[in-house]
């Protein structure tokens, strides 16, 4: 269950865009918010100048930003609180990325709420850069919901995709999505993308968005949709609703076009949470989704195993964060 919500805020519109999302499935009885603003010199691109300069100017504009800055988050934090929530403000010093995974840490959050640019190309790689870093860098799962989602009109979550791949880095989105779903009554639309590589059928891939109605006897196909049947079975078993669906396709458009068909409230996936070349190879569905979806995600960091050798020699098998 989640009880605690880290909203990192630093006074811009964009940064606030993510609470009336989160009030979807946020209930006041079991739900605390923890408000957070990072003030740090990178904030001002002519800080270090106006330090070495004009001492008395800078003391004069730092008071500023951090007084419009916590206007904005006792605004907030008093709107929250009619609405019944718990809130607790925090103001920290540093970089922002830094002070945000450091408090998420110490405060033992259940879940990081962000807005993001989701710019594609270089804006895509820095996610404005501090969503980027807490995104490859944090252990909760992060609610991530980029500028250009709007806000649905009916309050209540109806549908939650969950793509799923067959690996265990996949799966590790499985229980999150299992909670929202109990949660909110929400119903989990189960996808796997099926990818062929067969020349004879490179018309209909090259579409992707190609039903598997002309594919069903292709071995890929049936393990798929097995796959996905048995992970519903668990579901049923455990009282939560779900549908199953097997597309061939490319993975990222696949679940792009297919939340936005559906209406998806929003999308749960597991991120290896890499940095550097692997990120860029590892998380290039992920990263694909985050700029092109028209619907909130949330990240669920997972996990993938590895082989830890001990003194005699032996390869013993072990699961580590991604």
């Amino acid at each position: 269950m989640i009880k605690r919500v880290l909203i990192p805020l630093d006074g811009s519109e964009l940064a606030e865009l993510v609470i009336p999302h989160l009030l979807r499935f946020s209930v006041p009885q079991r739900t605390e918010f923890l408000l957070m603003t990072a003030l740090s010199p990178s904030i001002f691109p002519s800080f270090d100048n106006i330090i070495r300069s004009h001492q008395s100017e800078q003391m004069e504009i730092a008071p500023t930003h951090e007084n419009i800055a916590s206007e904005r988050v006792h605004a907030i934090s008093q709107q929250l609180k009619q609405h019944g929530f718990k809130v607790e403000s925090k103001f920290l010093s540093g970089m922002p990325a830094d002070s945000i995974l450091r408090l998420a840490e110490q405060a033992y959050v259940d879940l990081i709420a962000m807005s993001t640019h989701g710019r594609t190309g270089l804006g895509l790689a820095l996610l404005g850069s501090v969503a980027d870093e807490v995104l490859h860098n944090a252990h909760p799962p992060i609610f991530l919901v980029p500028a250009r989602v709007e806000l649905q009109s009916d309050s209540v979550l109806r549908t939650i995709l969950l793509p799923l791949d067959g690996t265990p880095v996949a799966e590790a989105a499985l229980p999150v999505a299992h909670q929202f779903a109990q949660d909110t009554g929400a119903i989990i639309h189960l996808l796997r993308v099926a990818e062929l590589y067969d020349t004879k059928h490179e018309s209909a891939i090259d579409s992707a968005f190609t039903s598997c109605d002309d594919f069903g006897e292709q071995p890929v196909v049936r393990q798929a949709t097995c796959y996905l049947e048995r992970i519903h079975s668990r579901l049923q078993l455990a009282g939560i609703a779900s549908r199953c669906q097997v597309v061939i396709g490319d993975p990222a458009d696949t679940i792009v076009r297919i939340a936005c068909a559906d209406n998806v409230d929003v999308i749960v996936m597991s991120t290896h949470g890499r940095s550097g070349v692997e990120r860029m190879v590892y998380g290039s569905v992920v990263s694909q989704v985050i700029s092109n979806t028209l619907c909130p995600l949330l990240l669920v960091r997972g996990k993938v195993r590895a082989e830890v050798y001990e003194y005699n020699g032996n390869a013993v098998s072990a699961t580590f964060p991604g």
